[in-house]
């Protein structure tokens, strides 16, 4: 069944799958029907996913994601009624929030209206999608880049259209040929580096152009035209199933006042009565690529309005629909100051908590060639200067055995890439090592980020059957031309999984790799620690005392923008006055002196 309207909590992270799955694994029977259910899902056994579902659905403590996830089970089964139901009881409950949720109480009323279509239910399909324009309409404004495609659903699928505008309080045609010619109207910026002075004050948010190729299948179902072109909703566009690589462009909005890694939505607001972009990510226009000639001249296009001519490579793990990796790829666009084009590689991840295996099985080879062959137009078709990418958890099994493909290809590859990083990646540890010794004249430099309390590692042992994966860090893989950095110290209690901590606390180490290129042995914030194999780097244990987090920050954010020189002669004169952060000044000016 098509999924027109994919959900995307506010709480959602990036490997929100697995915390469910591991949480639930501490507990009995439970664990055994998750599992089971994945298996399922991954067979198509469509019977045995009813039974685990409605039994899921059974138990109170099962709330939130997870029984909208079962109600999706339940509705592509053709159960219509116990689908709409655990909807229901999760909108309730939305509802009920302080502060409201508006967002999500906007997606799950779309999610029901689309269920009811399906079952041929168009009375119920307008009830809901009146009500979720209408919430889009008054708590999001008529300018939200949401309430098109609402609009759009209503009249694409010969809704009761004069009920819909009843229910929103405004007319149905007007109001989405009115949302989508200001949408195209808005001027295309670009992510930015933050210069002048520092510490100085900067714009609230970066206008972002997230490229990307995808091997995801358009979902079923039609599109509304607005002056014969396609309103695109990269919310809703793509699904989990594959096909043939496509290209094209998202503008997200980021806001810069935030926490590093955090991606907020605009559903966590009470008072707003229009999107602000200087607190939430806001997808707008999609655009898709007629070629990949026509991919390569915007992405020239692009970099030729940079200085620094640098694309960045993102490639999402698990449980990622295509919106919640392009929010992640504009996030690290924005925290890494790309300037250049950041790009982004989605590959038909199922978007499901239970589609641990189901997401395995698309590691195929038609994927992996598709994807040498989008690395390789990158690297030699777009005249950047510098290239790094980054894959992450799942992601890496897709990166890995493309560079392999790379290293193999009879075309020659001079180190087409300056920076490689694997983050925490869910790859059998042997299998990892086999393939990365074929791999390493591909990059200037190659980084593995691993903890031993990754948790979320730990729980794909037990998906697997197998072994050690190669981000856990208990037996850390140590290979020549590969730089093993220990991030256990930086995955911290409570809901940190360890799983993402280039995102977190060893952020500014990742930064000092894609902006500097340093070495290990030049970023003081790492320890050394050497093992009979080799030699692995400690995040959060500094060699010098005047080294610490904040103080490297600011160091290598000082380089970043001002250059060696003049960042040394910004430093030293913040040192020499009173303040009360002048210690972090007095570090970063040692940390930077040291670099020279």
């Amino acid at each position: 069944m098509p999924h027109h309207f994919k959900l995307i909590p506010v709480s959602r992270l990036v490997i929100a799958g697995l915390l469910v799955l591991l949480a639930a694994c501490a507990s009995k029977p439970e664990p055994d029907r998750l599992v089971l259910l994945g298996d399922a899902q991954a067979e198509g056994n469509v019977e045995q996913q009813v039974a685990l579902a409605r039994a899921l659905l059974a138990d109170p403590e099962v709330k939130g994601d997870l029984r909208t996830d079962l109600g999706d089970i339940l509705a592509a089964a053709g159960q219509t009624e116990a689908a709409l139901s655990a909807y229901h009881r999760v909108l309730t409950a939305a509802s009920a929030e302080t502060p409201p949720n508006f967002a999500y109480q906007i997606d799950l009323r779309a999610r029901m209206a689309e269920i009811a279509l399906d079952a041929g239910d168009t009375v119920r399909a307008t009830e809901e999608i009146g009500a979720a324009a209408r919430l889009a309409r008054i708590h999001l404004g008529s300018d939200h880049p949401r309430l098109a495609p609402l609009l759009a659903f209503a009249t694409e699928n010969g809704l009761d259209t004069a009920r819909v505008a009843e229910i929103t309080g405004s007319p149905v045609d007007a109001t989405l040929a009115g949302s989508v010619e200001r949408a195209r109207e808005r001027p295309v910026a670009v992510a930015s580096a933050r210069a002048g002075a520092l510490g100085g004050v900067e714009p609230d948010f970066d206008l972002v152009r997230v490229f990307f190729g995808t091997n995801r299948a358009p979902q079923a179902g039609k599109l509304k035209l607005v002056d014969g072109r396609p309103v695109l909703d990269p919310r809703k566009y793509f699904g989990g199933k594959s096909a043939a690589l496509k290209t094209g462009s998202v503008m997200v909005s980021v806001p810069r006042n935030r926490a590093v890694g955090e991606i907020p939505k605009p559903g966590m607001f009470t008072f707003d009565r229009r999107p602000n972009p200087a607190k939430y990510v806001i997808l707008g226009d999609m655009k898709l690529d007629a070629t990949m000639a026509e991919f390569l001249a915007n992405v020239r296009i692009e970099l030729a309005r940079s200085q620094r001519r640098e694309i960045f490579i993102f490639i999402h793990g698990y449980n990622n629909d295509f919106p919640t990796a392009v929010e992640r790829t504009a996030q690290l666009a924005v925290d890494l100051e790309i300037d250049g084009a950041p790009v982004l590689y989605s590959w038909p991840s199922a978007g499901s908590v239970f589609g641990y295996k189901a997401d395995r099985k698309q590691i195929t080879q038609a994927t992996i060639d598709d994807l040498e062959h989008f690395l390789h137009v990158l690297t030699e078709q777009t005249g950047a200067d510098r290239v790094n990418i980054v894959a992450h958890s799942m992601g890496n099994e897709f990166l890995v055995r493309a560079l392999q493909e790379m290293a193999d290809d009879e075309r020659a590859v001079p180190s087409p890439f300056d920076q490689v990083v694997f983050a925490s990646p869910d790859v059998d540890a042997d299998e990892f090592i086999t393939l990365m010794e074929r791999v390493s004249g591909l990059a200037n430099d190659m980084t593995l980020y691993a903890s031993s309390k990754d948790r979320a590692l730990q729980a794909s042992r037990r998906f697997n059957k197998s072994g050690r994966r190669a981000g856990d860090s208990t037996e850390p893989v140590l290979l020549a031309g590969l730089n093993t950095i220990d991030t256990t110290q930086g995955s911290t209690g409570g809901l940190a999984l360890g799983h993402s901590d280039i995102f977190g606390a060893a952020f500014p180490d990742f930064q000092a790799i894609t902006w500097l290129s340093l070495e290990p042995e030049q970023r003081c914030i790492l320890g050394r620690q050497e093992i009979k194999s080799g030699t692995a780097w400690i995040f959060g244990t500094p060699r010098s005392e005047f080294c610490d987090t904040d103080g490297f920050a600011t160091a290598i954010t000082s380089v970043r923008r001002l250059g060696l020189d003049k960042a040394s002669a910004e430093l030293a004169a913040r040192a020499s006055q009173p303040a009360p952060d002048a210690a972090r000044w007095q570090s970063a000016l040692k940390i930077v002196e040291s670099l020279q």
